[in-house]
């Protein structure tokens, strides 16, 4: 029985042994994770103010306005959009509206846009309010005022 059991013995080293020379599993496909979509475009606040820079961005920042003044609100967004719309529109406290207008933007990330009004006359001395929309959706408004 030695014979035999010697025999066992080298039948199981030389399945280990085959079963040793299998090829190896390649590996699983590394993980790849797609980039977050950009954030979509959103209005982050309405500066008012007498002057805007060369950036947009308001340099003389008021809520009271003289009856000569021009009136200005600069719209800072966050995000990113391809085709979007800001709409500024200015009315008196009455609800009355002074102006209204748009502007294409399609910003890539922080952006500022400006919008103003002026008056051949003197403003009525009063209260005001801008409202901002984007894409035809309220985004913010500020009041403000004329004073003498």
């Amino acid at each position: 029985m030695r014979i035999g059991t010697q025999l066992g013995a080298a039948m199981i080293g030389l399945a280990a042994l085959a079963g040793g020379c299998k090829k190896k599993e390649p590996p699983p496909p590394p993980v790849v994770v797609a980039p977050a979509p950009p954030p979509p475009v959103a209005v982050a606040g309405i500066e008012m103010g007498r002057a805007i820079g060369a950036d947009k961005a308001v340099t003389a920042a008021t809520t009271v306005f003289g009856v000569r003044d021009t009136i200005f609100a600069s719209i800072g967004t966050t995000g990113v959009s391809q085709a979007s719309t800001l709409t500024a529109k200015w009315t008196l406290s009455t609800g009355q509206t002074v102006d209204s207008s748009s502007v294409a933007i399609a910003p890539t990330g922080p952006a500022m846009t400006e919008f103003h009004i002026t008056n051949k006359k003197a403003w009525p001395v009063g209260k005001y309010r801008v409202a901002i929309m984007l894409d035809g959706k309220p985004a913010g408004e500020r009041e403000f005022e004329v004073k003498k």
